[in-house]
């Protein structure tokens, strides 16, 4: 049986998330804290029992001041011993089937890998959006950077963003998104040289490299870089930015596709 979770299901959905994914306990905790809803979770189940699941959270495509709602598919993961029966198709079909009626244009989602994208493909998804990444050594840092809070990073997103299609995302989104990066070593930064303003998300990883989620920063990107290199305190670091190259985001439309072809998609709460 396919329907939305239970408040009594947390603990399931909680074990499912580590079996699959892998996440530390502190990390699935905050999500259950901040950002789960039942009716905007799917769940499978086996008799009583939930075997699957798949959250949905809302986003909105912009462009040129013109915004189509869409749900941002994430963390979906099946129990082991019940892989292989369609349970991931069951709830994405699910979603297709309910969410139009909220508004909702489009399911978008990120793959963790080659085959799950060429999995999607079979279920109607077609890729969506692309990114540019790039792996570089820092240089010395001319500016300087802090911390900020969620509300002060979507509106200085917003702004950089302003002339381009992108996928807009919210406060408690941008603050799980925080809280993430925090885990590991990282933030949200403003950044700033020669009258020059930016902003970038990104951790620590277990090598002790940075990773970027998202550098928006106009103009030369490595000065960008080398001002999140400092706020992470790292040399080397993988720097995620708005560009071609990496396919990324793919969709399914529900309903007519927006007119804004590729919009830029960084925060994908990896």
């Amino acid at each position: 049986m396919t329907g939305p979770a239970r408040s009594g299901d947390v603990p399931r959905l909680k074990a499912l998330w580590q079996s699959a994914f892998g996440d530390d306990p502190a990390v699935i905790d905050r999500f259950f804290q901040s950002l789960f809803r039942p009716d905007s979770t799917v769940v499978c189940r086996d008799g009583d029992d939930a075997v699957a699941m798949a959250h949905w959270l809302p986003m909105t495509v912009c462009r040129d001041g013109k915004g189509w709602p869409v749900a941002y598919v994430y963390a979906v993961a099946t129990d082991e011993a019940h892989r292989g029966r369609g349970y991931c198709r069951d709830m994405l079909e699910y979603f297709a089937r309910t969410l139009p009626e909220q508004g909702v244009r489009g399911l978008v989602l990120v793959p963790g890998s080659d085959s799950l994208r060429q999995l999607y493909r079979r279920y109607g998804f077609s890729d969506y959006t692309a990114v540019s990444l790039q792996t570089l050594d820092a240089g010395s840092a001319a500016g300087t950077w802090e911390a900020i809070e969620p509300p002060e990073y979507l509106m200085l997103r917003e702004e950089l963003l302003a002339h381009t299609a992108y996928v807009s995302c919210s406060v408690p989104i941008l603050s799980f998104q925080r809280d993430l990066a925090a885990h590991y070593s990282g933030g949200l930064y403003r950044l700033e040289s020669n009258g020059v303003t930016g902003v970038g998300c990104g951790a620590v990883d277990g090598d002790g490299e940075g990773v970027v989620y998202e550098l928006l920063w106009p103009g030369d990107g490595q000065a960008g870089a080398d001002l999140m290199a400092a706020a992470l305190g790292v040399s080397r670091l993988l720097v995620r930015t708005p560009g071609e190259g990496t396919p990324f985001a793919m969709a399914r439309w529900l309903t007519e596709m927006p007119p804004a072809a590729s919009p830029y998609l960084g925060l994908a709460l990896d």
